[in-house]
């Protein structure tokens, strides 16, 4: 029952019990009867002191590692193996005895759970160093990040989640990166797959805290790098429909799962809407539209395929979210915004409509096409957000709604081959536009 309660809204209660007993609606003994029914609610850990518990794991583990290099040159074969599985033992060691006597503190957990992740990173490397394992960074990470994924649910620690993600993206960029041969991403969402119970089991314990929030928005920016590298990778010209999708059920997952008071977006929901603004922006321009050809001519791997089914789970999902909830009449997301990744998969059949050039970044008339409807889209969207601000007497969703039609106006003014007047018009007719609104909310907040 504690788990559920939302603490901000205990907090607030709390700090109007002496205002309401100054005032006579409560009397000072229903003040203490509700501040002692409360109180076990409270958090019992400082966060602060969790971080810094981590944090001197990690060091005393960088010491000992140094303290290992020292004289490893010194060693023989046999020491340097003892010796990497030294700290690993010390590790298993705290792990148990973290289990057994100090289960229920979380700063026990989260310190052991530190140590012990940097401990196997220790025997990996010490072990491949000593007899000369030959393997590249990514496969380091994927056997670490396989060894450690058992800490995460063993010692229930959430900021081994957050750096067992970081590593999940540190093992893409290995594999697939500016410094490395492109290779196959696949096994990035299994990897990330691995911990999603774990938030699960997190937000169906306490789905208000800030904890829980911190790991479903570090899922979600690990997955806009997951599609970036699986779209390269499928080369199949459906990135676009897929960022859409993944950016839109982002936005719908914190609206469903994430509820707020009216005129509030959760954190989750806002990560989802500036994905949706700045992908709708970068698919304004034309040449995002430029078909190549190599998607017809070479023979296709069933890996890419496997890749492209990937890619389209995502905007197949964010419509199955707002269909549900558009069904049972309980929507309560911008339905622009929830059309995206269909407008998006319309603007890309557009541009099937036409041969695929023989260069790769040609242009055709159905880019062009493509590209004037997602114009139009961003201009129904930036219109939607701006009268849903006033609508809800909400000054940063109206600036919001402002500032993607300014991008839009920017953009389209950078883009096209247009007279400094017509630039000139435009940017006054847009500066005029952040003002009135403004002034509008402004007058209705002060009137309510």
């Amino acid at each position: 029952m504690a788990g559920v309660r939302n603490r901000r809204a205990i907090r607030w209660l709390r700090s109007q019990l002496p205002e309401l007993v100054a005032s006579g609606v409560i009397s000072s003994e229903n003040a203490r009867a509700i501040d002692g029914y409360y109180e076990h609610d409270q958090p019992r850990v400082n966060f602060a002191f969790v971080i810094l518990a981590a944090l001197g794991s990690a060091l005393v583990a960088a010491g000992i590692i140094l303290l290992i290099a020292h004289n490893w040159d010194d060693l023989s074969r046999a020491t340097r193996a003892g010796v990497a599985f030294l700290p690993l033992l010390i590790a298993q060691a705290l792990v148990v005895f973290t289990l057994m006597r100090r289960n229920e503190s979380r700063p026990w957990r989260e310190a052991a759970a530190i140590f012990d992740v940097a401990a196997v990173a220790t025997a990996i490397s010490l072990i491949s160093q000593t007899y000369q394992v030959q393997g590249t960074f990514a496969d380091f990470m994927r056997t670490w990040l396989l060894l450690s994924i058992v800490i995460v649910y063993l010692l229930r620690t959430s900021l081994g989640v957050i750096a067992y993600v970081i590593g999940c993206v540190l093992w893409l960029f290995a594999r697939w990166g500016p410094a490395s041969s492109a290779g196959n991403p696949l096994l990035f969402w299994f990897l990330l797959t691995l911990v999603i119970p774990y938030v699960a089991i997190r937000f169906r314990s306490d789905c208000d805290s800030r904890e829980t929030a911190t790991l479903v928005i570090t899922v979600a920016l690990a997955a806009m790098f997951g599609v970036g590298a699986t779209a390269d990778f499928a080369d199949a010209n459906v990135g676009a429909i897929a960022y859409a999708g993944l950016a839109t059920a982002i936005y719908l997952c914190g609206i469903k799962f994430f509820p707020q008071p009216a005129g509030r977006l959760h954190l989750l929901a806002l990560l989802g809407g500036i994905a949706i603004g700045v992908v709708t922006i970068v698919l304004s321009f034309e040449s995002n539209w430029h078909m190549t050809y190599r998607v017809a001519s070479v023979p296709r791997t069933s890996a890419a395929n496997l890749a492209v089914v990937v890619e389209l789970l995502f905007p197949i999902a964010a419509v199955c979210l707002a269909s549900f909830d558009l069904l049972r009449r309980r929507a309560e997301f911008s339905l622009s915004a929830a059309l995206f990744p269909i407008v998006t998969a319309i603007a890309w059949a557009i541009t099937h409509l036409c041969e695929f050039p023989n260069d790769r970044w040609r242009s055709t008339r159905c880019s062009f096409a493509a590209g004037t409807v997602m114009n139009c889209y961003a201009l129904l969207l930036g219109i939607d957000i701006l009268a849903r601000g006033i609508r809800t007497n909400s000054i940063a969703r109206a600036n919001f709604g402002l500032l993607l039609i300014a991008a839009l106006a920017i953009c389209r003014f950078f883009d096209n081959d247009l007279s400094f007047v017509a630039r000139g018009v435009g940017f006054i007719i847009v500066g005029v536009g952040f003002l009135v609104a403004n002034l509008l909310l402004f007058k209705r907040r002060t009137a309510s």
